[in-house]
């Protein structure tokens, strides 16, 4: 996937592909990474051997990211997923993964259920933490692949919704 992010009035392009690992380029420079949320709005991110914690609040594109101290202002846009104006919206099928291992201790939507972008479909437990998995995009769930007490590791297929 492309972006195209502004920070601090300069543009940059960043590339996106998913894998075990995810395979990046910022500005034609490669990278890969793994990003977890370990609770909403707190990613724990790993870029070659460094380890960071981000905190980022905002919507619709906007965003305030905090980074071991230093805050900046982000708006991210999608240029493939623009429809009518300035609303991104996120279009067919979409796999909702499991962000951490961890047990799957409610279901907030069943399977044929509509759903919203950013509503809680499904809580994960991991190390004593309740993690709201929110389903990226308004749709339906088409799938669901777990049940309330199972054991999921990371990046296994919670939910599909489309």
């Amino acid at each position: 996937m492309k972006y195209l992010l502004t920070i601090h009035g300069q543009e940059h392009a960043l590339e996106v592909r998913r894998g075990d690992l995810l395979a990046c380029s910022l500005d034609g420079t490669p990278f890969s990474a793994e990003v977890a949320e370990v609770r909403a709005g707190v990613y724990s991110i790993l870029i070659g051997k460094k380890s960071f914690v981000a905190r980022v609040d905002g919507e619709e594109g906007e965003y305030e990211v905090r980074v071991e101290g230093a805050s900046c202002r982000i708006a991210v846009a999608d240029p493939r997923r623009r429809r009518g104006g300035s609303q991104l919206a996120i279009e067919g099928k979409q796999i909702v993964k499991a962000p951490m291992p961890g047990k799957v201790i409610r279901l907030l939507a069943a399977k044929g259920e509509a759903v919203e972008a950013g509503q809680g479909i499904v809580v994960v437990e991991a190390m004593k933490m309740q993690n709201e998995v929110k389903s990226p995009k308004a749709g339906t769930v088409q799938t669901v692949s777990v049940q309330v007490g199972q054991a999921v590791n990371a990046g296994e297929t919670l939910m599909i919704v489309e």
